[in-house]
């Protein structure tokens, strides 16, 4: 049913592991992420297709979705990914530049892909937005307040394109993934979901039957309990 498939955040990550999982299943994957050095080596590894975006910029975000388009042929699938939380710390010692960047990439971004996602998909009839948002969207950790604010903004923009989309044919799932080792983190925990983990509960989405949709869904290691 899902051919093509854009992943945002790929060099990295649960990006990154997705990315390879995907391309196992035999889905063309357009990769992006910051680092060139990454993508080169992600796309040797795989033979999967990309460019570099930095989705802090808006033109930037709405070229590589054209981008895609172009070097798929169309995109089926769309899996907002990226994101990224610089530090943690209380709202009172945070600055307008920390709060702008947040935005631009853990919310900006996603409306932009989102939007062009929409515009093509629904002519189409066909696709697939996936919006990898976090728990922390629903715990709304203190010293994550920013983070926590954006995804919980991408987690509304989520359901607003799920309620546009799906009249005209289209899935959107808003998904809300606990802790991941990830490499971004100052110590490993490994007590945490493996990206190989993650990828693998995201990637089993695609091939739900056709009259399945997950709007929702709330995942998280063994030792998170809420």
């Amino acid at each position: 049913m899902y051919k093509t498939v854009l992943v945002t955040g790929a060099t990295s990550g649960i990006g990154l592991a997705l990315v390879h999982d995907l391309c196992r299943r035999g889905y063309r994957v357009y990769a992006t992420g910051r680092s060139q050095e990454a993508l080169t080596a992600l796309q040797a590894e795989t033979d999967c297709l990309g460019s570099t975006a930095d989705l802090t910029d808006p033109t930037q975000a709405v070229a590589l979705y054209a981008a895609a388009e172009a070097a798929l042929g169309q995109v089926d699938v769309l899996i907002n990914n990226a994101g990224a939380n610089h530090r943690k710390a209380l709202l009172a010692d945070t600055t307008l530049e920390e709060f702008e960047l947040q935005y631009a990439l853990n919310l900006r971004a996603p409306y932009l892909l989102g939007r062009e996602a929409l515009k093509a998909m629904v002519p189409r009839g066909h696709g697939y937005i996936i919006n990898v948002v976090s728990t922390c969207a629903l715990r709304h950790p203190s010293p994550m307040g920013i983070y926590a604010t954006m995804k919980s903004g991408l987690a509304s923009l989520s359901q607003v394109m799920m309620k546009e989309g799906q009249p005209h044919g289209l899935k959107v799932s808003t998904l809300y993934p606990g802790g991941v080792d990830t490499p971004f983190r100052s110590e490993a925990k490994p007590y945490y979901m493996l990206p190989d983990s993650v990828a693998t509960t995201i990637a089993t989405l695609l091939t739900l039957p056709p009259d399945v949709i997950v709007h929702e869904m709330t995942f998280r290691p063994p030792f998170e309990l809420e």
